[in-house]
């Protein structure tokens, strides 16, 4: 046999495929991806290989689709900078959506994306533009309303880009630190809102 058509018209997804595909997430952390197959996928998932192409034409898109999933949920920060409690005073929900959200998420993982999934990694690097845009706006309310310090939201947001982009994809550090993306989102963050209040 060979490999599936990609006309094939595909079953709507459902809060099951949401789960089986999410669960892929931690035991891929530190696998290479560029030539992983659908029947090793198909295994990790405890799937079929058929049951998989129910859902999916292409590897591409199971990386995809698990990366929007996740993408969506990290979505849910935007209600806590823009709740009734912020701006900007509750950095700790701020914190623990994301860290929430990045949970089983490497920066290895996030790597492979970016080398070998490009429309998988444009999810990723769409959702960074727009976080750096809240960010951006939530830091001058924040100055403007005097809860933080005098200083300027373009370079505080530019920190933020260069911290974003160095690290959730530098493996190295993370390997030789023992650290989790999740630990060093959460030491950040309480490092940054420190620094900025009065």
């Amino acid at each position: 046999m060979g490999r599936k058509s990609n006309d094939k018209n595909r079953k709507p997804k459902t809060i099951k495929v949401e789960q089986w595909t999410q669960a892929l997430l931690p035991k891929i952390r530190k696998t290479e991806l560029k030539n992983i197959t659908m029947d090793e996928l198909a295994i990790l998932m405890n799937k079929s290989k058929s049951t998989i192409y129910e859902y999916f034409a292409t590897k591409e898109e199971i990386f995809e689709y698990i990366t929007q999933i996740r993408i969506d949920r990290l979505k849910a920060y935007k209600k806590e900078m823009y709740g009734k409690t912020l701006p900007p005073h509750n950095h700790e929900a701020l914190s623990l959506i994301l860290t929430e959200g990045v949970k089983d998420i490497s920066p290895f993982y996030l790597k492979q994306l970016q080398l070998y999934y490009p429309s998988a990694w444009d999810i990723v690097k769409a959702f960074l533009h727009d976080l750096l845009n809240d960010l951006r706006n939530f830091y001058a309310s924040g100055i403007h309303k005097g809860i933080f310090k005098k200083t300027s939201p373009e370079l505080l947001t530019k920190l933020d880009e260069y911290f974003i982009m160095q690290l959730i994809t530098d493996h190295h550090f993370f390997n030789s630190n023992q650290k989790t993306l999740a630990s060093i989102i959460k030491d950040y963050i309480a490092l940054r809102f420190e620094g900025l209040y009065k």
